[in-house]
This record gives C-alpha cells, structure tokens and sequence, in this order.
C-alpha cells in the first residue's frame, strides 16, 4: 500500500511538472512560478525532500529497500568481500603503525594534551566538507546546463539590432524555455559563490589554528592551488553567458595575462585563445571550465582528502 502510494505521488508529481503551456504562451506554469518564487520553492522541495526521507526511514520503508539493494549487489559482485577488506585496511592504519613510514597516526591536540574540545570551534571544521558538498551540487548543476549551453562566441546582431551570440542566446534558452532551467542555473550560480567562500574560510581556518605546520605542509600547499583553481572556475563560468559583464571580465583577465614578463602573450594564448578577445576566448573558457578545472580540481581534493585521512584534523584547543 505504502509502495502504490508513493508511485502516485512520484507519477502525480511529474503530471504536475509536465503540465501544458499556460496561456501567456510557450511558458510552463511551473517555470512561471520558479522565476517569481526562486528560493522559496527551493526552500519547499528541500523540506519536502526531508520530510519524505524521514518518513521513509521510520516507517521502516528505506531501510528494507536499502538492504535489498545490498543483497541484490552482494549476491551478484560479492561487495561484503570488498567491505570487509576496506574496514580491515582501515583499522590497521589508523591504530596500528604506518607500513610505509613506521610511524602511527599523529595525534590531535585534544589527544595529545588531553583537554575538551571547545564545542563553537567545530562548524569551522566543516567548512571543508561544506566545500566539497558545493562541489558536487556544483557538477551536477553543470551537467544538466552543459546539455543546453553553446560556446558560441560570434557577436550577431537581432532584428532589433542588438549584439547577441550563440552563447548568449543559450542561455536565455535556459532562463526562459528549459525545464527547470531556471532553477538550476539559480543553483549552479549561488552554489560558486557559496564553495568560493567556503574554500577561502577553510583557508584561513587552517592558517590561524597552526594546521599548516609539520607534518601538514604538503596538504597546506595542496590547498591554496584547490583555492586558485576554485577562484578560476569562478571566473571561466562567468565568462560563459557572454554578456557584456563576461566580455568586460575576459578583456580585464587578457590584460591581466599579457602584462606578465616575457610569458604574457603565450599565457594569452593558451588561456584566451590569443592576444584579442574574439570568439576562441568562450570555447577556451568553456573547455577550461568544464574539463581541464575540473579533472584538476578533483585529482587534488582525492589527495587532498587522503593527506587529512593519513594525517588527521588539528582539533581546536
């Protein structure tokens, strides 16, 4: 009864999502109420999204569907084999010595001096986590974008005589006729500016605690490249939509580039596609954003992530 129930909601839900154009025109009535009520109805579904969790898991319904989706893979790729050799390698790391150095794990200063946390430091030690959260809602976001997105910076002109662009013009495609469209890009956007603040705390987190010192050097060099690559993803997507703030930033970053002794111009033209903004400028950008950052970005936050696990956090005191 349970299951039948929740297929109508899921089967009502995308009757709803899919109701036909309203009479304004080709507008969907749901796509006129994301533009005027954004972040509420972002705020609802979330709630929603809890709320139904949480139901799922008292009722007793997510945890048998959890367990027989283990069983399913278990009976078919043996997963507890592998589980049971990841915990075990786990726990001989963390207490046992270090097979590759010799050493055991080094201790927090909560350990090591034996005093109590102070509880208000910890939300400072999630600003990592927080990071990485922003991160993943960020590939996410993007993918569903990218379906849409042209990289097309050719300045046309409309009918009315307007500069415009293949880039440009996707993007009010997204905005105005995509499903959801403008919801997700409202994500993708805030999301950016969410993780560059984040990453940026995390930093000064990490310098003003000492976190940076023996044996953490390597993870602290490994995190101000994450902060500069986190900044140029910032500014390789605002490039995208092509409008004249994208455009002005791409002159601003090419004067930036050319300026460096000596390596300006091959800078400019690695990076902007030559010493000129012109159409290669947005299909640099584009590709710099959506593969070369993030295959970058990723290698290093698995490192990056693995130093803290070896290491361990520097607690607060």
């Amino acid at each position: 009864m349970k299951i039948r129930l929740l297929l109508a909601a899921l089967l009502g839900s995308i009757t709803f999502f899919a109701l036909p154009v309203s009479a304004a025109g080709d507008t969907p009535i749901i796509e006129e109420l994301m533009r005027k009520y954004t972040f509420p109805l972002i705020f609802l579904q979330l709630l929603l999204a809890v709320l139904t969790v949480g139901y799922l898991y008292v009722s007793g319904t997510l945890p048998r569907v959890l367990l027989a989706t283990w069983n399913w893979f278990d009976e078919r790729f043996a997963l507890h084999r592998y589980a049971s050799l990841a915990k075990r390698e786990y726990y001989s790391v963390v207490f046992t010595l270090l097979p590759s150095s010799g050493r055991t794990m080094p201790q927090s200063h909560t350990e090591r001096y034996n005093v109590k946390s102070v509880w208000y430091w910890y939300p400072f030690y999630s600003l990592g986590g927080l990071s990485f959260f922003a991160y993943i809602i960020l590939v996410i976001t993007g993918i569903y974008l990218g379906f849409y997105y042209i990289p097309d910076g050719e300045i046309t002109f409309d009918e009315n005589g307007h500069a415009t662009s293949g880039s440009y013009q996707s993007m009010e495609l997204i905005m105005t006729k995509v499903a959801f469209g403008y919801i997700m890009r409202a994500i993708h956007h805030w999301a950016a500016h969410f993780m560059v603040a984040a990453v940026f705390l995390h930093m000064m987190r990490v310098y003003f605690v000492g976190a940076y010192r023996n044996p953490r050097e390597v993870n602290w060099i490994l995190g101000v490249i994450l902060l500069l690559v986190t900044i140029f993803f910032g500014y390789t997507g605002y490039l995208l939509p092509w409008d004249a703030l994208g455009y002005a930033a791409a002159a601003i970053g090419l004067e930036m580039a050319t300026s460096i002794p000596a390596m300006g111009p091959l800078m400019a033209q690695i990076v902007f596609g030559g010493t000129q903004v012109t159409a290669d400028t947005v299909t640099r950008m584009y590709w710099l954003h959506i593969f070369v950052l993030p295959l970058v970005g990723t290698v290093l936050m698995i490192i990056h992530m693995a130093l803290v696990w070896i290491q361990g956090e520097a607690e607060p005191h």
